[in-house]
């Protein structure tokens, strides 16, 4: 169980740069690797669920013009991860591109210590999984779209003498589209016979319940601002008589210049 517990934590380095551009506003950049676990099923390619290790890089980028209420974001995410059974080790192979482009609101009462922002985003991700055991239906595709009300948070603080920064950005989807093949459907038959059977599902927290969230603290050292936290990726579906989930977690270690 212990080791377990161990497994489920990740690490994950990032690079930030913050960036004032003159009579313009500020430009926050921030580049990210990390190392998490993951945990799987997709019962089109199989019933039993998949665990191990993902591997991500994240490029973001934050900006907001001077004197204007609205921060813009601009994410990409990449993960690899393999995984597998008790019985059949690195048997499942993923790997996924997500792009997210959102505006945020920040009100009036944000201050310089304390910076709050509501918004959303639109979220699009492209990838796919490979079973290396099947014979039959050895390949499930990944393909969405949704809008994703979010929230992002900045607090400044001190412990003692002490200067400390928490982060915590989350984001959920409301509505969206996604591709699913049918139960017992083949991918021969979508494709190359043309036999279209509800492969395209509308999704909605009802049946695609997912949260994509972070939490991270800043602070000084050897003139270096370094960073430590958490990253939960929850995605969920379920659609055409199949299920699916990757649920990953990790902890965050980096630094931002």
């Amino acid at each position: 169980m212990a080791l377990g517990l161990v497994m489920m934590t990740g690490l994950q380095a990032s690079a930030q740069t913050d960036t004032i551009v003159k009579n313009k506003g500020w430009v926050e950049r921030t580049s990210m690797f990390g190392l998490g676990h993951t945990d799987i099923l997709d019962t089109y390619l199989s019933q039993e669920t998949f665990a191990g290790t993902e591997l991500r890089y994240v490029s973001q980028m934050l900006r907001q013009k001077d004197g204007s209420p609205v921060v813009r974001e601009m994410t990409h995410q990449i993960f690899v991860s393999s995984t597998g059974t008790r019985g059949n080790n690195n048997s499942l192979l993923s790997a996924m591109y997500t792009f997210m482009l959102g505006w945020y609101y920040q009100p009036t009462l944000s201050t310089p210590h304390l910076r709050v922002a509501f918004g959303g985003l639109a979220d699009g991700t492209l990838g796919g999984a490979y079973n290396t055991r099947n014979s039959n239906n050895p390949a499930q595709a990944r393909l969405s779209l949704s809008v994703d009300p979010a929230v992002r948070l900045r607090w400044n603080f001190h412990v003692g003498r002490f200067p400390l920064t928490l982060r915590y950005a989350a984001a959920m989807p409301l509505v969206g589209l996604a591709f699913s093949p049918n139960y017992g459907q083949s991918y021969y038959e979508i494709f190359s016979q043309g036999n279209y059977d509800h492969n395209v599902v509308f999704t909605s927290p009802f049946m695609a319940p997912q949260l994509h969230q972070m939490v991270t603290v800043d602070f000084r050292l050897w003139r270096q601002t370094f960073t430590v936290g958490y990253l939960g990726d929850i995605r969920q579906m379920r659609a055409n008589n199949l299920k699916y989930h990757q649920y990953t977690h990790g902890i965050l270690l980096g630094w931002r210049y």
